[in-house]
């Protein structure tokens, strides 16, 4: 017996260390033994697996519904409302702010006294301006008249010259006077530009002391681009400020924009004109209009994506600048078709492939289909009749055509087309 053992492990070793030298028929065994195992333990031969179809044995799976209506292929993205029309108003002189006639949220008409600046030194610089004008134009009237004088004795000496009755220095002398009073008149004019337009200068710095809401005007609708709002105030009455200095930020909200940065994939989908579904969290539940107005030409090349500016119709004024908004665009839409939860469909060597289960019968049916659009978790179904009955949504890669199948608990009802 001993003799027996010695010889069975010197076999074994052997066998051993035959195997170390055969890597491929090693793993080989080891996995037919796998295979071996897991078939005993459930019951099956070990090396004949019985075939599916009718007769074989019944799978577990799970049953749920197909569903029929519209599919929508859609590209979801995020960005933030702003306004298209935004500015902050400053004065262009320096000084005490004497009075604010608006505050957030007022809406503001195009020319709308908004501000004011203590103007006392600049009514001063207006009256001197005025003064300097007042002596201009005597001084010019005054050279004006010399210059009459002049002309008429000049006139009056030529005729006595042509006569022969004034020697040529007198004809000069006149001559010389004249000159002069013409040089006169033309210094007492420059004089009188100046001084005017040094009032003008003093006039209009006085006039930038009352502070305007101003805005060019566009080709919007005119209920529409005749109003602003106060976004921020941003000084208070009583501060002294310099020039340029920011007092109040104006914004428009109707309409309003909206940027997001599209991927490369989705791009080409995305022209100008294209309209869109704006959600915002303040108004859960409530769709806002959004219309594509502008499409950058090229991508980042960092994130391969691309700017696109929107337009939203804001006319009751809900949105605002600032606000989360969720853009929804509907690239494509398909009516009346069949979908099911986009892991329903098992990708065999033939292609994709549905299980009908038949509840009468017991069995399911395969059913080959192609796959369309996606959309909200589920996958449209083209070219396939109408589905009659539950659908297996959990262990179709264990089934064929026509075998049996057993539902854990309570099975579906069929759902067939809707009415």
């Amino acid at each position: 017996m001993a003799q027996i053992n010695q010889s069975s492990f010197l076999l074994m070793s052997k066998f051993i260390w035959f195997l170390r030298g055969h890597k491929k028929l090693t793993g080989f065994i080891i996995f037919l033994a796998v295979v071996t195992a897991i078939r005993l333990v459930n019951g099956q031969a070990a090396f004949f697996p019985r075939p599916n179809g009718p007769g074989s044995d019944a799978v577990y799976v799970q049953l749920g519904q197909a569903y029929y209506g519209n599919m929508r292929e859609l590209g979801l993205y995020y960005g933030t409302l702003t306004a298209p029309n935004r500015f902050t108003l400053a004065p262009k002189v320096g000084g005490e702010i004497k009075r604010i006639m608006v505050d957030i949220g007022d809406r503001l008409t195009n020319g709308q006294l908004v501000a004011a600046l203590d103007d006392d030194e600049f009514v001063l610089a207006r009256d001197r301006a005025s003064l300097s004008v007042r002596l201009a134009e005597a001084q010019f009237n005054e050279a004006e008249a010399n210059l009459k004088l002049a002309q008429n004795d000049m006139a009056r000496q030529t005729a006595l010259t042509q006569k022969s009755i004034v020697t040529q220095s007198e004809f000069e002398t006149v001559e010389n006077r004249l000159l002069q009073a013409n040089a006169r008149l033309a210094v007492a004019s420059s004089q009188l530009d100046s001084a005017s337009n040094q009032l003008a200068d003093a006039a209009l710095r006085l006039s930038y002391t009352q502070l305007m809401a101003a805005w060019p005007e566009s080709n919007l609708p005119p209920e529409t681009e005749s109003y602003r709002y106060v976004g921020a105030r941003l000084v208070d009455e009583g501060q002294l400020v310099t020039a340029n200095t920011p007092i109040l930020e104006l914004v428009s909200l109707d309409p309003l924009l909206v940027v997001v940065d599209v991927i490369e994939k989705d791009y080409p989908k995305i022209v100008p004109g294209l309209e869109a579904n704006i959600r915002t969290e303040a108004f859960p539940g409530q769709d806002f209009k959004a219309k594509v107005i502008r499409v950058a030409p090229v991508l980042s090349a960092d994130s391969r994506q691309a700017r696109v500016e929107m337009e939203v119709a804001n006319p009751g004024l809900l949105l605002k600048p600032g606000m989360f908004a969720e853009v929804v665009y509907v690239f494509n839409e398909h009516k009346d078709v069949w979908s099911v939860d986009y892991d329903v469909p098992f990708r065999r060597s033939e292609g994709y492939v549905i299980f009908v289960a038949d509840p009468q019968t017991g069995t399911v049916k395969q059913i080959p289909v192609e796959l369309g659009l996606m959309d909200n978790g589920r996958v449209e179904l083209i070219g396939v009749p109408a589905i009659d009955g539950p659908i297996v949504t959990l262990g179709q890669h264990l089934l064929q055509d026509g075998q049996p199948y057993k539902v854990p608990g309570e099975s579906a009802e069929p759902v067939g087309r809707p009415s």
